[in-house]
């Protein structure tokens, strides 16, 4: 389970903002998470925001493990619609672009 010092790390670095989200103050988190509780999550997950902060592989995401200019690992998802998206077959008519964006 993520303690208190894991939920403060956090905090602060999604306070910060990001091209797409505007800063948000560590007192509006907190105030927030009292409201929402285990709302953020969707109806049907089994796990809060701290049970996946607590997890190794959760951890491990903020080690950057490809580099700008790296041929970029093979993945193949699941898309919203049904089928997959795999990087092979995208990257077979020309270049591909990344985007990730947040979910919060």
């Amino acid at each position: 389970m993520a303690g208190p010092r894991d939920m403060l790390f956090y905090m602060r670095t999604v306070g910060r903002g990001s091209p797409v989200d505007r800063p948000w103050s560590l007192a509006g988190q907190v105030l927030d998470a009292i409201r929402q509780g285990k709302r953020h999550a969707p109806p049907d997950s089994p796990l809060t925001l701290a049970d996946v902060m607590a997890r190794e592989d959760y951890r491990d995401l903020m080690n950057a493990k490809v580099g700008e200019g790296d041929v970029a690992p093979e993945f193949d998802l699941p898309l919203i619609g049904g089928g997959r998206a795999r990087l092979a077959e995208l990257r077979e008519p020309g270049p591909v672009a990344l985007v990730f964006g947040s979910y919060t």
